[in-house]
């Protein structure tokens, strides 16, 4: 089970809920098998939170499971990504999807995702920071 996923192997994209897609050689077992729900939405991965971030987020998980994902590295990618986190902010949180390869044409459909049976995830909501 992995605890960092580099950059090179995440993907975020926005929409009314944002999704964030890894690629993990290892198993993520973990998390639940990724479902759709009637209508179409990615079924909720309960105890499951994001920590969303600029140069990194964390998914946290029962049982004390967390696992890193780096964030931006480039100035170039600095729109981009608040762009994401704002669409992460308004939605309350985001599709986290576990692959085993980014490279599949179905890497970014949920529908595809979920038929597939080897994705791991769900929807997650966001932990709100104090400020």
């Amino acid at each position: 089970m992995p605890s960092c996923v580099p950059r090179e192997d995440a993907r975020y994209f926005g929409g009314a809920i944002p999704t964030m897609v890894l690629h993990s050689a290892e198993a993520v077992v973990q998390l639940p098998s990724f479902r759709l729900l009637p209508g179409g939405r990615p079924s909720t991965c309960s105890g499951w939170e994001l920590i969303p971030g600029v140069t990194f987020s964390m998914v946290e998980g029962p049982g004390r499971f967390r696992l890193m994902v780096e964030g931006i590295t480039h100035r170039d990618e600095v729109d981009e990504r608040f762009a994401w986190l704002s669409a992460v902010d308004r939605a309350g949180g985001a599709v986290v999807v576990v692959i085993h390869s980014l490279d599949t044409p179905y890497a970014y459909e949920w529908g595809a995702l979920a038929e597939s049976g080897r994705a791991r995830g769900g929807y997650m909501p966001v932990i709100r920071r104090s400020r």
